[in-house]
Parts: structure tokens; sequence; C-alpha cells
């Protein structure tokens, strides 16, 4: 059921026409493989989805929890 809200919110976002601009590298400023709260504040697309997209819940999102 997660995953269908992520995945209904993702869609939503895309089909308004605010999707977030950049990809994973984009996000991740200290090259450390995941991208934290902080560096998704960015965004403001992304950061209302951070918690739906971290599927483990460790406060960041890895270059999978991302692009699902």
């Amino acid at each position: 059921m997660k995953k269908l809200n992520v995945l209904v919110t993702t869609v939503a976002i895309m089909a308004s026409g605010a999707a977030m601009a950049g990809g994973f590298s984009d996000y991740d400023l200290d090259k450390d493989g995941m991208i934290s709260k902080s560096e998704a504040a960015m965004s403001d697309q992304l950061i209302k989805v951070f918690d739906d997209l971290d599927i483990n819940k460790d406060g960041q999102l890895s270059k999978e929890e991302f692009n699902k």
C-alpha cells in the first residue's frame, strides 16, 4: 500500500508539471551516495515526498529509493 501511495504522489507531481528537476547526483551535494533531508530541502517537491520515498526510514534516500 505504501508503494502505491508513493506512485500516486509521484504521478500527481509529474502530471502537475512540478516534477523534480535533476537527477540523484544533483541532490547528493556531499557525494556520499545518499540524499539527506537537508540536501532534499533544496527542492520543495522532493522534501514533500521524502518520507514516502525513504522506504527503510533511515532518514536518507539511497539511489534506489530516489528512483522508485
